[in-house]
């Protein structure tokens, strides 16, 4: 088995190398990268590619103050995403779901495949 990191699945390129390069952008924003997953992660067939930023819980709560169980963060968190999201949609021409996660509640709900974004370099290494 090697270290090679799992290449992205679905997005193709060059669009992989775009997302890369905006994982990077959301790595120098909040000192944490950005995760590929969904349909996108495992597969060519996707409506939309599905971009996660899990926060360790302590900085996610900072962020977003925590609400009443069972509903979601205030409206901060609905524009940030909202507005990350269309960043990305025009930094890589993808159709980008992009949201901020709390790391408990990310590992508990979506075990699923993730692919870390912003790891390789601008040649794609």
């Amino acid at each position: 088995m090697t270290d090679t990191p799992t290449l992205m699945i679905g997005v193709g390129m060059p669009a992989a190398l775009h997302l890369d390069a905006f994982g990077r952008e959301i790595d120098a924003a909040f000192g944490h990268l950005p995760y590929l997953v969904g349909t996108a992660a495992v597969g060519k067939q996707w409506r939309d590619v599905d971009v996660r930023l899990i926060l360790p819980d302590d900085e996610f709560d900072t962020l977003f103050p925590p609400v009443e169980p069972g509903q979601f963060p205030d409206g901060l968190w609905s524009l940030l995403c909202a507005a990350i999201s269309e960043l990305a949609r025009q930094r890589t021409g993808l159709p980008i779901d992009f949201q901020i996660q709390r790391q408990t509640y990310a590992n508990d709900r979506y075990p699923g495949v993730r692919h870390a974004l912003g790891l390789h370099d601008r040649n794609g290494q």
